[in-house]
């Protein structure tokens, strides 16, 4: 039966292994002119100040563009193709594993020999599932050395993209996405029924484990940060570093939010002020608005806030995360609950096969 598997798919094991080696030739190239781009760049900046804004312009053009590490400033080419490689199995892997074998009506040549349904189906996903979690693992290693550059630069690894191409988590996706098609092929039967299927499950549970699941899997913290002065909250500057923030509010200790179409009347900056602090010519009567307001900001056409006065009122930045070192811990939750669900569609493919199908 081992035989039998490789004689029906050493073409796709074949163009397995050369994807593999023709995506380390051109990866591990690339994440060493990232790192030493990086490198270069961080030797230079202090020369000019500029080391804080590595983040924002390392890789923002010329041909390294294309394979940024810094989903702020661009896409990156290999995130994206991780993201689609379950998809890809799932539907050009797992669903011809069982539904052609249907198509054919190999599989009753094969049951009217001295093979059990049992031993070819076990023969089947045991290699199969073997071969693609080895796949994910080796491509996935690649991915997590490429992406030390992106790293150290302060990317957030929580992110969709950024989760999925490092780590464990995407071996556990590609099993999952392997046994659900193998499961529809064997429900439906029919090979594009079962892909455009496969296709809409993958896809709502990418979703729904983004937006939904993943934030849930361990309860957020939050942190108070008492600043002398508040702005307008454009980044993530003010949470811990690493962590993954689901929202930042500026509240008082009684726990208003503060809203810049409608902020405390006390700290409207009255408009015979603004001409005297935006008065570039008269320095002094500069300087003593600022004294008096502190910066002054004015969102979405709102009206102009004393950053001093929203200080004094008590308010502060709220920042809810999740922080840095639980990255890992996530990792291994998200693996276990597509591992968890692939041993699912595996039972429901023995059943159907073994006992539906009998």
């Amino acid at each position: 039966m081992n035989w039998l598997f490789w004689k029906q798919h050493r073409k796709q094991l074949i163009i397995f292994a050369t994807v593999l080696v023709m995506y380390a030739a051109i990866a591990l190239p690339t994440g060493r002119d990232l790192w030493h781009t990086y490198e270069y760049a961080l030797a230079n900046c202090g020369k000019t100040g500029s080391c804080s804004q590595l983040k924002n312009s390392l890789f923002t053009s010329g041909w390294l563009s294309v394979f940024n590490p810094n989903p702020v400033s661009g896409t990156h080419l290999f995130g994206l193709l991780i993201m689609a490689l379950p998809f890809l199995l799932g539907m050009f892997v797992g669903v011809p594993l069982i539904a052609r074998e249907y198509s054919a009506k190999t599989n009753l040549l094969i049951w009217a020999r001295s093979i059990s349904r049992r031993k070819w189906l076990t023969t089947k996903l045991a290699w199969t599932l073997v071969t693609a979690a080895v796949f994910a693992g080796v491509l996935i290693g690649i991915n997590t050395w490429l992406s030390r550059t992106g790293n150290v630069l302060g990317v957030n690894r929580f992110a969709g993209i950024e989760f999925n191409m490092q780590g464990i988590v995407l071996i556990g996706y590609v099993v999952f996405a392997v046994s659900l098609g193998a499961a529809l092929g064997a429900l439906f039967k029919r090979t594009l029924l079962a892909i455009g299927v496969t296709l809409v499950v993958l896809a709502a549970m990418q979703v729904s484990v983004i937006d939904f699941i993943r934030p849930n899997y361990m309860p957020p913290k939050t942190i108070n940060v008492v600043t002398n002065q508040l702005g307008p909250i454009t980044d993530d500057s003010q949470a811990p570093k690493g962590a993954w923030v689901f929202s930042d509010k500026i509240q008082n200790y009684a726990g208003q939010t503060l809203s810049w179409s409608n902020p405390p009347a006390n700290c409207i900056v009255p408009q015979n002020d603004l001409p005297r602090y935006r008065d570039g010519s008269n320095i002094a009567a500069m300087k003593a608005a600022l004294s008096k307001y502190g910066p002054i900001d004015s969102v979405n056409g709102g009206p102009a806030v004393g950053s001093s006065c929203l200080v004094s009122d008590g308010y502060h930045y709220v920042i809810k995360y999740q922080p840095a070192y639980r990255y890992w811990d996530f990792q291994r939750i998200e693996t276990g609950i597509y591992l968890g669900m692939a041993t699912l569609a595996v039972a429901a493919t023995y059943w159907l096969v073994l006992k539906r199908d009998a």
